[in-house]
């Protein structure tokens, strides 16, 4: 009978652990896909039309001399594709019936955010405040949680490769673009009439941090 009890006591306490670790929670690679696309992954049009449908429009950007192009689809899913490379650089989720892994959603608490993610002190980016946490296979590769101040619930998700700050460009953060090629100067030089406030947005984007599907 007393053994009887010690294996069930055992039993109960390594559940209690295993439970204790779970409810800890970590980033896995999987949460680097959204729909089949997966970031880092070549994708071109044909591939995103197939998990997002038509793309409602398109523009080119300059991420911190990485150039992107942005594809915004319904419900507000954006993915940026780099031109140089063709991989998805960038994935935004700004729609609120949107569920990740283990069915988190817009509104999820802290608490629930850290028991499927980890926890994780909150960082202010571009005017706002996120939980950033790292691919533990691909370590240039972030997951970043939106949180609301005044309530602290979840309210985005955006998955990137590309440089945060200036600095972390300058630290090798994303891969070099140089938008002032010769095929881009050539093409400016055809056109009779340039776009003055296009160049003007391009180089406020390369100066200053405001995050691109913001704006």
């Amino acid at each position: 009978m007393r053994r009887a009890f010690q294996t069930a006591f055992l039993f109960l306490l390594f559940m209690t652990f295993s439970l204790a670790v779970n409810a800890k929670g970590c980033v896995l690679p999987e949460d680097f896909s959204v729909r089949g696309v997966t970031l880092g992954e070549t994708a071109d049009e044909k591939q995103l039309e197939k998990a997002f449908g038509t793309p409602l429009f398109d523009t080119d950007k300059s991420v911190f001399g990485i150039r992107v192009k942005y594809y915004t689809f319904k419900k507000k899913y954006s993915v940026g594709v780099a031109a140089s490379t063709g991989k998805v650089v960038d994935i935004v989720i700004e729609d609120q019936g949107y569920s990740a892994r283990e069915d988190v959603r817009y509104g999820a608490t802290p608490h629930r955010i850290a028991a499927v993610y980890g926890s994780k002190e909150r960082e202010q980016l571009n005017g706002l405040t996120w939980n950033i946490y790292e691919n533990p296979e691909k370590p240039g590769q972030k997951l970043m949680l939106e949180i609301e101040p005044e309530t602290w619930i979840l309210v985005s998700w955006r998955l990137t490769s590309l440089p945060l700050t200036e600095e972390e460009a300058d630290l090798g953060g994303g891969q070099e673009e140089d938008w002032q090629s010769d095929d881009f100067n050539a093409q400016l030089l055809a056109n009779k009439e340039i776009d003055m406030s296009a160049l003007k947005e391009r180089e406020e984007t390369e100066k200053g941090p405001t995050a691109p599907w913001k704006r």
